[in-house]
């Protein structure tokens, strides 16, 4: 079997292991609160796997993740804060985040609006509110003041 082959068979015979590795993956990084070493953690999930059939997988794994979905996946049902969503896609504010979901038409889960609306009734601490769209609490008191006056 060539690499070729090899890389060709291991992306599509195992792409729902490559799918749950990296919801894992993305899982981890919110518990962790930090972007892990995507090489180590292939490395501890197939330990079993000989050099060639590890690297296929790590760069299928890094492919899933670099492509959003299972990060915002993760994100939308509050797992992973925004900052770390954000830095694992390499977005500069939570609206990328919005995009991702949008271009692969996946629901949201929340919107700013509805997060504002739940700070105001007192049913989420700003602080909280901050971290899950990864913005500063001053951005966030900001953020509700302009959803309660546009005009603000």
């Amino acid at each position: 079997m060539t690499e070729g082959d090899l890389v060709h068979d291991q992306r599509t015979r195992r792409s729902g292991e490559i799918r749950s590795a990296a919801l894992a993956y993305v899982r981890e990084c919110g518990r962790r609160r930090d972007v892990l070493d995507i090489a180590e953690f292939a490395r501890q999930r197939w330990p079993r796997d000989g050099a060639a059939k590890l690297d296929v997988m790590t760069q299928a794994l890094a492919a899933d993740v670099d492509s959003g979905i299972p990060v915002v996946d993760v994100w939308r049902r509050f797992e992973l804060p925004g900052r770390i969503a954000q830095r694992l896609i390499g977005a500069s504010g939570y609206q990328a985040l919005y995009d991702v979901l949008q271009s692969n038409s996946m629901p949201p889960g929340f919107t700013p609006s509805e997060i504002g609306r739940w700070v105001r009734e007192g049913r989420l601490p700003v602080e909280r509110a901050a971290e899950i769209l990864g913005i500063t609490t001053a951005e966030t008191e900001d953020l509700i003041i302009r959803l309660r006056d546009p005009d603000a």
